[in-house]
């Protein structure tokens, strides 16, 4: 399934997304998140050893609303797989590159700090694949109040 331009923009302009893991056949578990993709796929970067790692190999399937940046009424949700789990230099990089996008500096330390000297955790990348996108673009709209 393919992503769409739009989509890829709203990432690219530091979206961030809920993403949905099962806890058992009975709950779910829902975290905000930075998000990326890489070709048609999502990519979730998290540290190991999570509850929600636990929940993601138990369970696979996982769903997750993207929020447009700058236009509140716009997301999509994707429902889909983590077909891959990337771990170690890759995913500790990974969590670098979206840290200077989202927040300009690197994760959790300043420029030209040692990843282990700040004793970060490692991470994990999943590589989600798309089964089903609903896109909810909206005009911008006033709020008002109830």
């Amino acid at each position: 399934m393919q992503l769409s331009k739009e989509l890829k923009e709203a990432i690219d302009s530091n979206a961030f997304c809920a993403i949905s893991t099962h806890l058992d056949n009975y709950e779910i578990q829902t975290h905000l998140m930075w998000v990326d993709y890489q070709d048609n796929f999502i990519i979730i970067n998290t540290e190991k050893d999570r509850k929600k790692t636990e929940n993601i190999r138990n369970n696979a399937y996982i769903s997750l609303v993207v929020f447009h940046p700058t236009a509140m009424y716009s997301s999509w949700e994707i429902r889909g797989e983590v077909t891959e789990i990337i771990s170690e230099k890759l995913a500790d990089d990974h969590i670098d590159k979206l840290s200077i996008r989202y927040t300009g500096k690197p994760y959790r330390r300043e420029m030209n700090q040692d990843w282990d000297y700040e004793n970060i955790k490692s991470r994990e990348l999943w590589k989600i694949k798309p089964k089903k996108i609903n896109s909810m673009i909206r005009p911008q709209a006033k709020s008002t109040s109830e």
